[in-house]
């Protein structure tokens, strides 16, 4: 049987470490409790003070913003999501998959592949631009292509085709049909 982590389509256009907490403890269940040095090693980061800043400041400002509640005792901090009106529920194997993945060649980060696939799975038109990816999620183009390429070419869980339409004698680029692939890989 399946295991889900669930997501919400609201935390899509939050920045980059205020989505890797919420993607963190989304993975852990909706709960996790840790010092900040801990959740350095969960996100694969060094614990260093700059990170740990970065994850203080990101904590502080999911909760003022009703996306998390945190209750700190000592230095352990118990984080719980805070529901939202749209689910993504993505298998948990392959969530894991993603957080986990070394991408040093791709440069692209998981978050960013997350939002790029919940985004996909979320969309409803038919043709869309990167352009448009780039506007609801606030990432770069590169960014947008780089993850694409991963969720296509690595995990295959995506597909893709250019559309184009005759503009007098050549052809003028539309943008490109995206879809999400309801076949998971063996992870």
């Amino acid at each position: 049987m399946t295991e889900y982590v669930v997501f919400y389509d609201e935390w899509l256009p939050l920045p980059k470490p205020e989505f890797n907490v919420l993607a963190m403890v989304a993975e852990q269940g909706g709960a996790y409790a840790g010092n900040f040095s801990d959740m350095c090693r969960y996100l694969n980061v060094t614990p260093q003070t700059r990170n740990r800043e970065q994850l203080r400041s990101a904590i502080e400002s999911l909760t003022s913003k009703g996306f998390l509640f945190c209750d700190t005792r000592g230095r352990t901090h118990h984080l719980k999501v805070i529901p939202r009106e749209t689910e993504v529920k993505l298998p948990r194997l392959w969530v894991q998959s993603v957080i986990r993945h070394d991408y040093s060649s791709e440069k692209v980060a998981f978050a960013q592949v997350l939002k790029v696939f919940m985004w996909i799975t979320q969309n409803r038109m038919d043709v869309v631009t990167n352009a448009m990816i780039v506007a609801e999620l606030g990432i770069s183009e590169s960014t947008v292509c780089a993850a694409k390429n991963v969720l296509q070419h690595e995990y295959e869980n995506i597909t893709k085709r250019k559309v184009s339409e005759k503009w007098g004698s050549s052809f003028r680029s539309l943008g490109q049909e995206l879809a999400a692939s309801a076949l998971w890989m063996d992870i």
